[in-house]
C-alpha cells in the first residue's frame, strides 16, 4: 500500500505538471499572437521596403518602354525555322566550325582551373595572365612592350569599363564621345559610376573620323555642363566600321592633354581590319600604344580596352583587359574593384591554348579577315542591286546601311525607321536604327554581315520581302 500511495502522488504530480505546461504553452501562444499583431501593424504603418533613390531611378529608366522590342524566339534552321534573325548584335559566326573543332580537341582542365582565380593565375600553370601580353604586343606593336603588371584582365570589356568609369568620374561627371558612338557604352558610364555621357554631335557632311570632327569635341569640353572627365571613342570605329587615321589619334591625345582629361581608346577590332572591292586600301589600324605620342602628352591619361574574343568570333566567352602602361593607380582600382568578376577558368583554358598556338591563331586571324572581305562583298553588292547608300566597311562584322529609298514616307526620319524596324520584325529580321547611337541620319541601321553565310542570305531575303523589293539574283535559293 505504501508503494501504491507513493505512486499515485507521483503520476498526479505529473499530471499537473503536464496541464501546467498546457496552460503555459497557451499562455505563450496568446502572448506572441499578441506580439505579432503589434509587430504586423507596426510594418503595415512604416510602408514597404524601398531601393535607394539610385537604383529606384535605375529601374525606372530600365523599364521605359522601347521602340525597338520583340518577342519572338531566335531563328534556327532545324528548331525554329521561322524565328527571328538577329542583325543588331555584332556576333561573328564566319568560323564557328573551325574554332569550334580546335576548341574540341585542345580543352585541358587540370584541378588548378577548379579553384579561384588566384590559385590559378599563382599557380604554375599557363593561364591568359602570361598568354596576353606577349599576344597584345606582337599585334598591337605598342611603343614599349606590354607587361603583365600593365594589364587587368576580367569577364568583358563592358566590366572593365564599368569600373574605369567609376575610378575616373564623381556622379554626373561626363564621358565625351562624337556621334554616332556605340550604344551600349551609355550602360557602362552611367552604371555603376552614374556619371553622363557628353555627345558631341558631328553633322552628316562631317566624317567622324577626320580633323574635320575635332571643333565638335572642343566645344563640348568647353562649354559643357557636366564636367568631363573622360575622351572615349573606338578604333577601329563601331558602328561606322573604319579605322581612323594615324594623325586623327595624335589629335585627340593633344586634345586631352590641352583639356586635362584621360582618353580612353577601345581597340576591340584591331585586328579585323580588310580590304574589298568596296576599300581596296583601307586606313591601316594602329593603336594608340605604338604611335610616337608628342613629348608634352602626359601618358599617364592614355589607356586601351581590347580583347581576343571578337578576333576569334565568340563573344560569348568573356575575356577583356585594360593597358595602362602610366597609370597604376588606375590599375590597382580596378583590378580590386573586378575581382568579383574574373574571367572563367573555361575561358581561361580555352583561349590559352588557342592564343599559344602560334600557328592556328596566324591562320585563323588571316583567314578571318578573309572571310570578313567577302561576306562584305555580298551584302555591298545586295546593297548595290537594290540602290541602298551605304559606307563601305573594312574593320569589324557590321556596316551602316541607309533603308531611306525603301522606309514608309510619312512622318520624322526617326517615325519612318520605326515603322521599318517594325516591317522587318514583323517579317522576322531584327535590325535597329542607328538613332539609338546619335546618328545624324536617322534612317541608317548598323547590320552585321558574318552570319552563317546560309542564314544571311536568308535575312537579306526577308527584308526584301518586308520592303517589297525585288529578289537579288545573287543570294542562295532560300526564302
Amino acid at each position: 500500500m505504501a508503494v501504491s500511495g507513493v505512486l499515485t502522488r507521483v503520476l498526479f504530480k505529473i499530471l499537473l505538471m503536464g496541464l501546467g505546461y498546457e496552460i503555459f504553452a497557451a499562455a505563450v501562444m496568446a502572448w506572441n499572437s499578441v506580439q505579432q499583431n503589434g509587430s504586423l501593424k507596426k510594418l503595415n504603418s512604416v510602408g514597404k521596403p524601398v531601393l535607394s533613390g539610385r537604383g529606384a531611378n535605375f529601374v525606372e529608366d530600365l523599364r521605359k518602354p522601347s521602340d525597338f522590342g520583340y518577342n519572338a524566339s531566335l531563328y534556327d534552321k532545324l528548331s525554329n525555322p521561322e524565328g527571328i534573325i538577329k542583325l543588331a548584335t555584332a556576333e561573328n559566326s564566319l568560323l564557328n566550325t573551325e574554332l569550334l573543332e580546335y576548341f574540341n580537341t585542345h580543352f585541358r582542365l587540370t584541378a588548378s582551373h577548379l579553384k579561384y582565380r588566384s590559385s590559378l593565375v599563382d599557380g604554375h600553370e599557363n593561364s591568359t595572365e602570361d598568354i596576353l601580353p606577349p599576344y597584345y604586343t606582337t599585334y598591337f606593336k605598342p611603343r614599349v612592350p606590354i607587361r603583365p603588371e600593365h594589364c587587368v584582365h576580367a569577364d568583358g570589356i563592358g566590366s572593365l569599363l564599368a569600373q574605369i568609369f567609376w575610378t575616373f568620374c564623381e556622379a554626373g561627371d561626363g564621358v565625351l564621345m562624337s556621334t554616332p558612338y556605340y550604344d551600349s557604352y551609355p550602360r557602362d558610364i552611367v552604371y555603376p559610376a552614374q556619371a553622363k555621357v557628353v555627345p558631341a554631335y558631328v553633322p552628316a557632311d562631317v566624317d567622324s573620323l577626320s580633323k574635320e570632327s575635332i571643333p565638335y569635341l572642343r566645344k563640348e569640353l568647353e562649354n559643357s555642363a557636366n564636367k568631363i572627365r573622360v575622351i572615349m571613342l573606338c578604333n577601329p570605329h563601331n558602328p561606322l566600321a573604319n579605322a581612323y587615321p594615324e594623325e586623327m589619334m595624335i589629335e585627340y591625345a593633344k586634345l586631352a592633354q590641352e583639356f586635362n582629361v584621360h582618353l580612353l581608346v577601345d581597340e576591340v577590332y584591331g585586328l579585323q581590319v580588310f580590304s574589298s572591292r568596296y576599300v581596296p586600301n583601307p586606313t591601316p589600324f594602329k593603336s594608340i600604344l605604338s604611335i610616337e605620342l608628342p613629348f608634352s602628352i602626359d601618358l599617364s591619361r592614355i589607356h586601351v580596352v581590347l580583347g581576343p574574343t571578337k578576333d576569334f568570333g565568340s563573344s560569348g566567352l568573356k575575356l577583356g583587359s585594360l593597358i595602362s602602361q602610366n597609370n597604376p593607380d588606375l590599375l590597382t582600382s580596378v583590378r580590386r574593384a573586378v575581382q568579383a568578376v574574373p574571367t572563367s577558368s573555361a575561358t581561361d583554358a580555352l583561349f590559352t591554348a588557342v592564343l599559344g598556338d602560334v600557328e592556328f591563331r596566324e591562320w585563323f586571324l588571316e583567314e578571318n579577315r578573309n572571310r570578313l572581305r567577302v561576306a562584305f562583298e555580298k551584302v555591298g553588292d545586295w546593297c548595290t542591286f537594290h540602290k541602298l547608300p551605304f559606307v563601305p566597311a573594312s574593320a569589324g562584322v557590321f556596316f551602316i546601311v541607309d533603308l531611306e529609298p525603301v522606309l514608309p514616307h510619312a512622318g520624322t526620319p526617326y517615325e519612318r525607321a520605326v515603322k521599318g524596324f517594325e516591317q522587318m520584325r514583323d517579317m522576322g529580321v531584327y535590325l535597329v536604327p542607328t538613332s539609338i547611337s546619335e546618328d545624324p541620319v536617322g534612317t541608317r541601321y548598323r547590320m552585321t554581315f558574318t552570319l552563317p553565310p546560309e542564314t544571311m542570305s536568308l535575312a537579306l531575303r526577308r527584308i526584301e520581302k518586308a520592303f517589297g523589293l525585288e529578289r537579288w539574283p545573287g543570294l542562295a535559293d532560300v526564302d
